[in-house]
């Protein structure tokens, strides 16, 4: 499974804490107020104005210093917000929003260690803090300490068991305990949860599904993957291995391919191919044609059957060879539009 980043939006509000002294000066609040109000509209530039004028009335208070932060990482530059972060740590240590901030730019470099520390600070400031929180369960389960990353994640559910993230989250934290069945029960419902979110969970759940040997529902998960995301290369991939694992070990399938290779005419072959074919079953349709020929090899059917399987596999050279051995073998009375098209195809006349 991928790192995990932290996932969550950044909180954007007036932060608060126990300022030191000199407190700040009432044009220091109403500018602070202003910059938040302007972050809140993602307005980054007007926010920094706000947030500079109100630092030249209180230079040591905190939360404009964390708000400068956030004007930076607003502004896609994460060396400057930690600097900002850290200068309003100075000014108070029971800054919880510089702490948790951060805490995500270490997470987002993959200094864990780091990342785990501000996390902390931020709890034990304000231990109802649940971005802190949920991004401290990151950090355990990119430390591999599953065991805490798990607490973590059903402390946040004991708080509130609809947040589909945590759901997925916890997922992967059994997943890589190896308890698969419970890595299902939790991607499970973080997709019931939030169907569109995100096509990466459906692939997740698919893929550990796969692994469980539930082809079927595998199949259904990547669809919806594909369904949100249809060119989502790895969904699109798995989607056809899924939909081919489950073909082969359904039981109705099984039942019918016995019955027919029991028969073993070139009828019941025939027939056979058709129903792989419908199932997207390539080679087994490819094998059933062949198997038909080896017991009648002038049996235009089968030599049609692979005439369209090569043609829509562009194998122009193999599709030729059973294209003639179809008009050697069929009757015009018999395959009328069959053998239009496969002399059309000899033609290049369409093809």
């Amino acid at each position: 499974m991928r790192s995990l980043r932290p996932m969550l939006a950044l909180p954007l509000f007036l932060v608060s804490g126990c300022i030191n002294t000199p407190p700040p000066s009432d044009r220091a609040l109403v500018n602070n107020e202003l910059c938040v109000q302007e972050l809140d509209k993602g307005n980054c530039k007007q926010a920094e104005v706000y947030c500079d004028l109100g630092l030249e009335f209180a230079p040591q208070y905190a939360d404009l210093w964390t708000n400068k932060g956030l004007i930076a990482l607003c502004m896609e530059n994460k060396k400057q917000a930690k600097e900002w972060f850290i200068k309003a740590i100075r000014y108070n240590q029971d800054q919880a929003s510089a702490h948790m901030n951060l805490g995500k730019i270490y997470l987002d470099a993959g200094d864990y260690g780091k990342a785990h520390d501000s996390f902390q600070r931020a709890l034990k400031v304000n231990p109802d803090y649940i971005e802190a929180r949920y991004n401290l369960g990151l950090t355990f389960l990119n430390m591999k300490k599953l065991e805490k990353a798990e607490k973590v994640f059903l402390t946040l559910l004991a708080v509130d068991s609809n947040v589909a993230q945590v759901h997925h989250d916890l997922g992967l934290v059994y997943y890589q305990m190896d308890d698969k069945t419970k890595a299902v029960e939790e991607l499970g419902r973080a997709v019931q949860l939030a169907p569109s979110l995100n096509p990466d969970w459906w692939n997740d759940l698919g893929a550990v599904l796969m692994e469980l040997s539930r082809f079927e529902e595998a199949r259904q998960s990547f669809g919806s993957c594909v369904a949100l995301s249809n060119e989502h290369s790895q969904c699109l991939n798995n989607l056809s291995i899924a939909q081919r694992k489950a073909a082969l070990t359904d039981s109705a399938l099984k039942e019918f391919r016995d019955t027919q290779r029991a028969e073993n005419t070139p009828s019941a072959l025939f027939e056979l191919a058709r129903k792989y074919k419908s199932q997207g079953l390539l080679s087994e349709e490819e094998r059933a044609y062949k198997d038909c020929l080896k017991l009648d090899g002038r049996f235009a059917p089968c030599h049609y059957g692979l005439f369209q399987l090569y043609a829509e596999g562009q194998k122009r050279q193999s599709a030729e060879i059973a294209c003639k051995n179809f008009l050697k073998y069929g009757a015009l009375d018999e395959f009328p539009a069959e053998m239009q098209t496969c002399e059309k195809f000899l033609s290049a006349q369409s093809y």
